[in-house]
């Protein structure tokens, strides 16, 4: 299956998707902020990242923005998630992530997940 790199400042809600996401096969790598997953994307390269878009250091948007200067990152398929859809800016502003609002359901998740992996 795929590797999956999921980032999201909240330790919980990062668990709870990888717990889903390995039940469904994949492997995971985690990070809790941008910078960090940007560090782990050169090591590590994913073939899906789930980013949280509020976070400290790097939001999902920047770094969204710094895989999209790299030629070796801007093809790699990226679902944003946030609690805040409407107030977090630029929501729909890339045809080419995904979205999805928190809370979202395991079913919801894994449709887009095995939607994104299969273009």
């Amino acid at each position: 299956m795929a590797k999956i790199l999921i980032v999201d400042d909240e330790i919980s809600v990062r668990k709870s998707i990888v717990a889903v996401l390995k039940l469904h096969g994949h492997e995971t790598i985690e990070a809790d902020n941008g910078v960090v997953a940007y560090d782990m994307i050169k090591l590590h390269p994913p073939q899906l990242i789930i980013s949280d878009v509020m976070m400290a250091n790097m939001n999902g948007f920047m770094l969204r923005e710094i895989l999209l200067q790299n030629k070796l990152t801007a093809a790699v398929p990226v679902i944003l998630m946030t609690g805040l859809a409407n107030n977090a800016g630029a929501w729909g502003s890339d045809p080419s992530v995904n979205y999805i609002t928190k809370p979202f359901t395991i079913d919801e998740l894994m449709l887009l997940v095995n939607s994104r992996l299969k273009a």
